[in-house]
This record gives structure tokens, sequence and C-alpha cells, in this order.
């Protein structure tokens, strides 16, 4: 079964071998998989990011977001510098944060932020000796940046200046296309003919992304669509008539409260007696067609001769997207928010096993 968190040991002076980590940077989430002690860690943030200026009023914590202080370290423009990142931003700054949805370059940017933010979420360890392995959309505009940025030492304290320091040594062992991750977690399940062509919808929170890969899992085709992903669902729902006239502030609702209700498989929205179920089911079944008919379009000169043609995404986890998506002869991928990170980690486990 797979966990949120599980149980580590903290490291005090053991041998520190390195451990293998598939990092999976959305645009909406950003997702981790790491296998510690023989365990498998699944850690999962809004991909979000805020500088403190000042000192928080009180601690916070939350199983997706972090805090850190940066004392020293490969980094030097982080020296005495300070983030909260995930849940706890949209906390303190609900408004005035960094989104890395903004702008497809953050992802490099603020990528050793997101991921020392996802390490505050797990018992504190002496030392943390990562071997990453990363997806991202454009290898030829973001290799040198992200190993620039994100490899190498680092020490920090992990929930704030005065907490004790760990180091955080990150080596970079590839980084794959999008998408290639999501490919081998898939293929492990069995649900992938390799001798043929395989057609992949990614549904993510901001873009919905077909993808064809050739019979040996390279990746031929991969372009964005030209509408968004899950976040336009939640941002129609959060203005459709209904929620507006019972909210009464003439404003849309919150999408992240929305998101946690469709997650919660509830649909109530926060905790007001409102339940949304019924918006989600007159809206969802819209939102899904219009996104699997330009897909198709998009990829419609290697449908004949395609094995198959799977989803992936957040967006396949949300109720009857699988049911909706076998009427179209497409097979949703079991845990598919997970798929890449997971993947991702598989791969950076071979890597290592080939180096010892």
């Amino acid at each position: 079964m797979l966990t949120a968190t599980s149980t580590i040991e903290a490291g005090r002076g053991q041998n520190n071998p390195l451990m293998p980590m598939g990092f999976d940077c959305g645009a909406g989430l950003t997702k981790l998989c790491l296998q510690l002690n023989q365990k498998q860690i699944l850690l999962r943030q809004p991909s979000k990011v805020l500088e403190l200026k000042s000192p928080l009023l009180a601690e916070l914590t939350s199983p997706e977001g972090g805090h850190f202080y940066y004392h020293s370290g490969d980094r030097g423009d982080l020296i005495n510098r300070q983030f909260l990142t995930g849940e706890l931003v949209t906390w303190k700054a609900p408004i005035t944060h960094i989104k890395l949805s903004d702008d497809p370059a953050l992802k490099a940017e603020y990528a050793l932020h997101m991921v020392l933010g996802a390490l505050t979420t797990l018992p504190r360890r002496c030392e943390w000796n990562l071997f990453l392995v990363i997806s991202t959309h454009s290898r030829k505009l973001f290799n040198d940046r992200l190993k620039q940025l994100l490899t190498g030492n680092h020490i920090v304290s992990f929930g704030g200046q005065d907490k004790p320091q760990s180091q955080v040594t990150i080596s970079l062992g590839t980084i794959v296309p999008e998408g290639a991750g999501s490919y081998s977690y898939t293929k492990r399940l069995n649900l992938l003919n390799s001798s043929a062509q395989v057609i992949a919808f990614d549904f993510g929170t901001s873009t919905v992304i077909p993808q064809v890969f050739d019979p040996g899992g390279k990746l031929i085709y991969h372009q964005p669509l030209e509408i968004g992903g899950c976040i336009d669902l939640l941002e129609a729902i959060a203005s459709d008539v209904e929620l507006l006239q019972y909210l009464g502030t003439g404003k849309a609702g919150n999408v992240e409260l929305i998101r946690q209700g469709i997650e919660g498989g509830e649909f109530n929205y926060g905790s007001r007696q409102f339940n949304f179920r019924p918006i989600y089911a007159r809206l969802v079944k819209t939102w899904l067609a219009d996104r699997l008919r330009l897909a198709f379009k998009s990829t419609q000169e290697w449908l004949d001769a395609a094995g198959e043609v799977v989803a992936w995404g957040g967006g396949t986890q949300m109720p009857g997207i699988a049911s909706m998506l076998a009427t179209q002869s497409v097979t949703a991928v079991p845990s598919g928010c997970w798929a890449n990170a997971i993947g991702l980690q598989t791969i950076a486990a071979a890597l290592l096993a080939r180096r010892s």
C-alpha cells in the first residue's frame, strides 16, 4: 500500500549511502518518491514558494509543506535566507507567493526549494545523501540550469534558523523527458506492449499533454493542449452560479477548498454546509470531453499503430474520470498522480545498481 509518509530512522553518524529519489516537479503539485530502509516514501506538496522576510509568529507544520533556513552550501545566493513551500505558503500568504505554474522556468529556479521543503516533513536526519532522477518538459532548456541550482552540498535547518542543522547532499543521476517516469511505472504494471507505439494523455493541474512513445519507450511527440488541465475544472466550479449564490459575496469560491473536497471524495466546501457534488457531476463530463477530443486529434496519425492508449497524472484520479476514459478505450493508470515520481525513483534505483 502506498503511503504519503513513512517513518525513517534518524541518521546519526552511520554510513550514509546514496538514496535513490524520483522528483516530479509539476506546475500544480510537486511529487517525490524516496526509497529508504526498504520503505517507499511518497511526498507531495503544492508547487508554491514564499521567502520569509520576518520570523513566523508560530511554527507551521503540514505533511504537504515545509519550512527551511539555508545556512551555507553551494547555493551562495540562498545563504541566511528562509522559505516556506507547499501548503504552508497558502496558509501564510494566500495571494502574494510564487506559483511554479506562472512560468515553466520556475521549476528549475525553485527545484532545490521544493526538495528541501519536502524533506522538512520527514523525521530529521543529520545527513541526507540524495541521488535524484528528474523529468522536465525541455531538457535542452533546463538541463544545465537544474544541475547548477540543485546539486551539491546544502547546510540547512528544517523548521527555522534555530533548529538543528542537517547536511543535504544532492547528486543528479539523469534528467529525462516528461513522461518517461510514468512510462516506466506503467510498463512495470504490465499495462504496455513494449513492441508497439504507446499514446499517453497526461492530465495535470495546469496542462493536458498528449504524448507518443516509440516501441522502445522513447518519447517522439509531446505537445500540451491549448486548454488547461484540472485547474480549469476547479475554476469552473468556483465560479458556478450555484456556488456563487450560496457564498453571497459576489466572488468566486476558493479553488484550494474545491480541490480538497474532490480529493476527499465528499465534495464538501471547506467547513461550510455546502456540497458541490452536483456541480462537479454537471461540469466534469464537458471538461473531459473537450480535452479528449483535442488529445485524440493531436495524436491522430499514430492511433492506428498504437498498441495502447493510456492516461496518467493527477486528473485521472478524480471521481468518475477512469470510467469515462474507459468508454473511449483509454486506460487510466492506477495511482496516476504518483506514476511519474515512482517511475523516476525506479530509474534512479536502476542507475545506482549499475554503479555497484
